[in-house]
């Protein structure tokens, strides 16, 4: 990372203390002020969504910027760069809030956009697939004018459930196999991911550009 061509390690790790996202933050001992670590009360204000602005690496990097495009591309589309901006940042504070219930009082830095750019794969899948749809064909249509599945529909038809269930459980196995625990700097935040998946998922209405009401066709 650049951090490591301008900082020493020290200097590197009190940057991070700073502007990644620490659990222990939250949970200091009555006679510990919260102004004793870097950052303070802005810290803890704001590194729920300062967090996905850091990586470990030009890999970690490059690795979100691809599920960015792949699946942020037709969701920025669909609600355009306010809304797109908005919706991430909530995923990725809904990732660290998971992260958090996870990883209560522990030391364990959480950077990268991972929970911000799984936000925006719980919301596309709304729209992918939109009128039963399949991922290839969702993929490689126009979203900008489908009506998104609700919540209720994403969970129950085959299509987007199955989507769901597999990426949950490649999810579940990093958390079984202790991947992403302990706060290492190249672990996998699995826990991250999944709060923000969820996120997006339940509240892409709330950032969706208002669309024309569907019409029946029925006679009265």
């Amino acid at each position: 990372a650049w951090r490591d061509f301008l900082m020493t390690p020290a200097e590197n790790y009190r940057f991070l203390l700073r502007y990644a996202f620490l659990p222990l933050r939250y949970s200091l001992p009555p006679d510990v002020s919260m102004s004793s670590l870097p950052g303070g009360i802005v810290a803890a204000v704001l590194g729920p969504f300062t967090h996905m602005f850091l990586h470990a690496g030009w890999l970690h990097l490059m690795a979100n910027s691809l599920w960015m495009a792949a699946f942020g591309a037709p969701v920025a589309r669909r609600t355009g760069p306010l809304r797109f901006v908005m919706l991430m940042l909530v995923s990725a504070a809904g990732g660290a809030l998971f992260y958090l219930t996870m990883h209560w009082g522990e030391p364990a830095l959480l950077i990268g956009a991972s929970g911000g750019v799984s936000g925006l794969m719980g919301a596309s899948i709304r729209l992918i697939y939109a009128d039963g749809a399949s991922l290839s064909e969702g993929l490689h249509r126009d979203l900008t004018k489908v009506h998104p599945l609700t919540v209720l529909q994403t969970f129950l038809l085959p299509r987007p459930r199955a989507f769901i269930l597999v990426w949950m459980g490649i999810n579940v196995l990093f958390g079984v196999f202790g991947v992403g625990s302990g706060g290492r700097m190249n672990a996998i935040a699995w826990e991250a991911h999944m709060g923000g998946f969820l996120t997006g998922l339940l509240f892409f209405s709330l950032f969706d550009r208002p669309r024309e009401p569907r019409l029946e066709n029925g006679l009265s």
